[in-house]
């Protein structure tokens, strides 16, 4: 037996506890909270976004046309590749940077779902709830901006 046996935890939960650890050596470790890329709400958005697009213009996708929905394609995974690349960051004039990214690459999209409307390549429907989306993740961007900025102004002023 360990010297360290006076330390075990007490408590209801005691037992889970034990369960993470295992019973043959007891280390004090607790779950993480899991405030992770995956409970961000602008990536789950911006990944729903991207899921979206895809389907709506997979449907299209014709030789001819295969140009302009790839495109759009791409577009949309790249809005969500900045968002988890700005996570990763930690300083936060770089993930200003990054978030500034996702959202040109969320104009660039939006851009090409109005061409790939006008050209009938999209339902007036599918349109209409892209656009929706792209205006969700458009104003949760926007937020972490302004968060970022005032970060930022806080951090120059001291």
């Amino acid at each position: 037996m360990e010297a360290s046996h006076n330390l075990r935890p007490r408590g209801p939960w005691r037992r889970q506890a034990m369960k993470w650890c295992g019973r043959a050596r007891w280390r004090p470790h607790l779950p993480t909270m899991g405030l992770g890329l995956r409970d961000l709400r602008v990536w789950q958005e911006s990944v729903a976004l991207g899921a979206d697009v895809v389907r709506s213009l997979r449907q299209a996708t014709r030789r001819e046309t295969r140009v302009v929905t790839e495109h759009a394609m791409i577009t949309a995974l790249a809005v969500a590749e900045s968002v988890a690349e700005g996570y990763g960051r930690y300083a936060p004039g770089e993930q200003r940077v990054l978030y500034r990214e996702a959202k040109r690459h969320l104009l660039r999209l939006e851009t090409s779902l109005a061409i790939a409307r006008q050209a009938e390549l999209l339902s007036a429907t599918h349109h209409a709830q892209l656009s929706s989306r792209v205006q969700t993740v458009n104003r949760l961007l926007g937020g972490f901006l302004v968060y970022l900025d005032r970060q930022l102004d806080t951090a120059t002023t001291t």
